[in-house]
C-alpha cells in the first residue's frame, strides 16, 4: 500500500454538512492559530459534529474561510450504521444544524443535548416514529461490534501457546468465571480452552509480557516462565509477595540469577515498595522504634547486661554510694572487694563473671579470700531480686543461685549452673542474658519491629527450623526469627578460609550468583533463600551455624582440675581468648571463648571442648 497516496486522498474531503466548500486536513499549528483568533469564543475551537473542543494537538478537518471545523474522527463517521443492539432499523447520520430544533433527546443514554451537531436517526413521521442516538453512544457500539467481529474471526483460528505446547487452544466468545490454569484465580473474562484436554486460561494471561521490570527487584528484569525450572526442584521456594509455596506447574515471573520468584498475578498487581514504617501497624509507638537496637550487630549479641549498663557505670565513678569498696553478697560466703583494674590473669586466659558467665569487665567484685576465684560484675552484684518479665506475666521471677545443680533456660535452652531468674511454681527459668534481652528489636531482614515472644513450635524464617525457645516476631506479617538468628549472628565474621578480610552475613537474594551454593565447612548444598555468610571476593559460602557454632554451655561455670578416663593427664577447666588455630583435639572445631578442658602437662597439647567431654 502506498501510504503517501493514501494520505493525499484524504487531504481534502467533501462533507454533507458543508456542501459549499471542501474540508481540508489541517495540522496542530493551524488549529492553534485559529484558536488564538477565536478570542471572542473563549479561545476554543469547537467541533461542528459533536460540539466538543478540538485539541491543539493532532489533525482536524476545516474550512478556514467559513470557520467550519470537525474532529478528524467525526468527519469520517459512516453515513449509515446497522446496529441491531441499538435499534431494529439502520440509522442515518443526521445534521441538526439546518433545522429549527434548539435541542434534542438521545433515546439511548437519555441525555438532553442543548446544541445542534450530529446524531444518528431513524424516523417515520407517518407512524410517529423518531429515534435519535448521540454520536458517543453509537461510537461505543461501533467499537463493540468491531471487537466482536474480530473475536469471531479469532475463534475460527486455532492457536498454539508456549504454556500448553502439546495442544491447540480456541478462544471462547462469552466471558465466564472459572479457575485459570495460568494465574490460579477465578476472575471473569474471555478465555482460551484446550481442544483436547481440560486446560483453560484467561485471554489476558495468554498475552502476558515476556519480561517485566519491578521496583522490588530493580537490578534485573523478571522473565516469564510457564513452570518452575527443573534446576530449582531441590529446594522449596515461596512467592516474594504472597509468601505462598511455588508449585512446579505455576506460571511465574522470575530472576534466575537471584532465585527471585513471584506468581504472575502477584507481580502484575504488586504495590510500590513501602518504607519501613509503612504497612501493618505494630504495638510499638513510632517514637520508640528509633530507639530500638538494630540487628545484626558487629559482634554476636551475647552480653545484653553489659550493653544495658555500659552508659550507667564507669570504673572511675567517685560517688561513694555507688563505689562500695567491699560488700557482702547473698550469693557468696566471703566478702567481695571492688576491683578497678584487671590483674592476676595470663595474656590469653578469659576470666568470667560468676553471675552472668560473660567476660569480666570493669568494675567488678572479687573474693577477698586468697585462693577463691569468685567474681561478680558490679552490675550483676546489684541486680534486682525480683523481675517482672513479659514472657511470664503470671508471676514475678526471683533471682537465684543454684548450688550443685543444673537448670535449662526457657529462653535459649542452654544449661546453666549459676545465677538465674526463676518461677519455682511454674518451673520457668531464664538465664541472666535472656532475662535482659530487649523486648523489641529492629532487624535487617524485616521492615517492621520484631517483638519478643515464646510461641509453640515457631518456624524461624532464617534457618527454617522449629524451636520452643525465645523468638522475635511480627504478628502482622507472620514473620518470626529464632533468638539465635535474630541476635547471635554478627553482620560479619572472620575465618581462616578468607584471610585478610571479614565475611559478611548476606540476606537473599544474593545478586548475580546463578551457581549453586555449597558450604565450605560441611560441604553440603545450601538453600539460596536463607541467610548465609558469603564472601564475594573469594566465592566462599558458609552456613551460619557452621562458621559460628552455638555454644550450648556458655552459662556453665566450672573450675579446677579433674581426672578423666580418655586422657592420661589431669585436665583443667579454662576459657581462652581468641588465638589462631585454637581447636578441640576431638572435633577439630574452634573453641575460642568456650569452656574447655586443657592438659597442663608441658609435653602434651591436648584440649577438649566441654561438649565433646560430655560424650567421651
Amino acid at each position: 500500500m502506498d501510504i503517501t497516496k493514501e494520505r493525499e486522498d484524504i487531504e481534502e474531503i467533501n462533507h454533507f454538512s458543508h456542501e459549499n466548500h471542501p474540508l481540508n486536513l489541517v495540522n496542530s499549528e493551524t488549529i492553534v492559530s485559529a484558536t488564538l483568533e477565536n478570542r471572542g469564543g473563549g479561545g476554543v475551537i469547537g467541533c461542528y459534529a459533536c460540539q466538543k473542543p478540538i485539541s491543539s494537538s493532532g489533525f482536524a478537518y476545516a474550512c478556514m474561510p467559513c470557520r467550519h471545523f470537525m474532529h478528524k474522527a467525526c468527519a469520517q463517521l459512516p453515513l449509515t450504521i446497522n446496529l441491531p443492539s441499538l435499534y431494529e432499523y439502520p440509522l442515518m447520520l443526521f445534521d441538526f444544524g439546518p433545522t429549527k430544533f434548539k435541542s434534542w433527546f438521545c433515546d439511548v443514554c437519555c441525555s438532553l443535548n442543548q446544541f445542534k451537531g450530529f446524531c444518528y436517526n431513524f424516523g417515520k413521521p407517518e407512524y410517529n416514529i423518531n429515534f435519535n442516538a448521540c454520536i458517543d453512544c453509537c461510537v461505543v457500539e461501533i467499537a463493540r461490534k468491531a471487537e466482536a467481529d474480530a473475536m469471531k474471526k479469532k475463534t475460527r483460528m486455532k492457536v498454539k501457546h508456549e504454556g500448553h505446547p502439546q495442544h491447540t487452544l480456541s478462544l471462547q466468545l462469552r466471558p465466564a468465571a472459572f479457575r485459570c490454569d495460568a494465574c490460579k484465580t477465578e476472575d471473569k473474562g474471555l478465555f482460551y480452552i484446550c481442544d483436547s484436554c481440560d486446560f483453560w486460561i484467561h485471554k489476558t494471561c495468554a498475552s502476558l509480557a515476556p519480561t517485566i521490570h519491578l521496583p522490588h527487584h530493580p537490578d534485573h528484569p523478571l522473565t516469564l516462565v510457564y513452570s518452575l525450572p527443573e534446576k530449582f526442584y531441590k529446594f522449596s521456594y515461596y512467592c516474594e509477595f504472597c509468601k505462598i509455596y511455588i508449585r512446579r506447574n505455576d506460571w511465574l515471573y522470575h530472576c534466575e540469577n537471584c532465585r527471585y520468584f513471584c506468581h504472575i498475578k502477584c507481580a502484575l498487581n504488586a504495590e510500590l515498595p513501602s518504607t519501613p514504617r509503612d504497612g501493618p501497624s505494630t504495638s510499638i509507638a513510632d517514637e520508640e522504634v528509633d530507639n530500638l537496637l538494630q540487628f545484626p550487630m558487629s559482634n554476636a549479641f551475647t552480653d545484653p547486661l553489659k550493653l544495658l549498663h555500659s552508659g550507667m557505670i564507669a570504673p572511675d565513678d567517685d560517688d561513694d554510694a555507688d563505689r562500695k569498696t567491699m560488700i557482702n553478697h547473698w550469693s557468696h560466703h566471703h566478702p567481695l572487694i571492688l576491683q578497678a583494674n584487671m590483674s592476676g590473669c595470663s595474656s590469653d586466659r578469659l576470666e568470667v563473671c560468676h553471675g552472668c558467665v560473660r567476660p569480666l569487665s570493669l568494675p567488678y567484685y572479687s573474693c577477698k579470700l586468697d585462693g577463691c576465684s569468685f567474681t561478680l560484675h558490679k552490675y550483676c552484684a546489684e541486680l534486682r531480686l525480683k523481675l517482672e518479665h513479659q514472657l511470664h506475666p503470671a508471676h514475678s521471677l526471683e533471682l537465684t543461685l543454684l548450688q550443685g545443680s543444673i537448670y535449662e533456660c526457657n529462653g535459649c535452652f542452654r544449661d546453666g549452673n549459676n545465677f538465674l531468674y526463676q518461677c519455682q511454681t511454674c518451673k520457668f527459668y531464664l538465664c541472666l542474658s535472656c532475662a535482659f534481652l530487649p523486648k523489641s528489636i529492629k532487624h535487617k531482614s524485616h521492615k517492621h519491629p520484631l517483638i519478643q515472644v515464646i510461641d509453640p513450635e515457631p518456624l524461624c524464617k532464617a534457618c527454617n527450623k522449629w524451636s520452643d525457645s525465645m523468638s522475635y516476631d511480627c504478628k502482622a506479617c507472620n514473620f518470626i526469627l529464632g533468638m539465635e538468628c535474630a541476635t547471635r549472628l554478627p553482620n560479619s565474621i572472620s575465618h581462616r578460609y578468607c584471610k585478610g578480610h571479614k565475611i559478611p552475613l548476606m540476606y537473599p537474594p544474593i545478586m548475580d550468583h546463578p551457581e549453586d551454593f555449597f558450604c565450605d565447612i560441611c560441604e553440603k548444598e545450601m538453600h539460596p533463600k536463607f541467610p548465609m555468610y558469603y564472601c564475594q571476593k573469594c566465592k566462599n559460602s558458609f552456613h551460619p551455624r557452621c562458621i559460628s557454632r552455638d555454644d550450648y554451655y556458655e552459662n556453665m561455670v566450672y573450675e579446677g582440675n579433674i581426672n578423666v578416663s580418655y586422657h592420661k593427664h589431669p585436665l583443667t577447666y579454662v576459657r581462652r581468648k581468641r588465638t589462631p588455630k585454637y581447636v578441640c583435639s576431638d572435633c577439630n572445631c574452634d573453641i575460642n571463648g568456650r569452656l574447655v578442658l586443657e592438659c597442663q602437662a608441658k609435653v602434651c597439647n591436648f584440649n577438649i571442648c566441654y561438649e565433646c567431654h560430655l560424650f567421651s
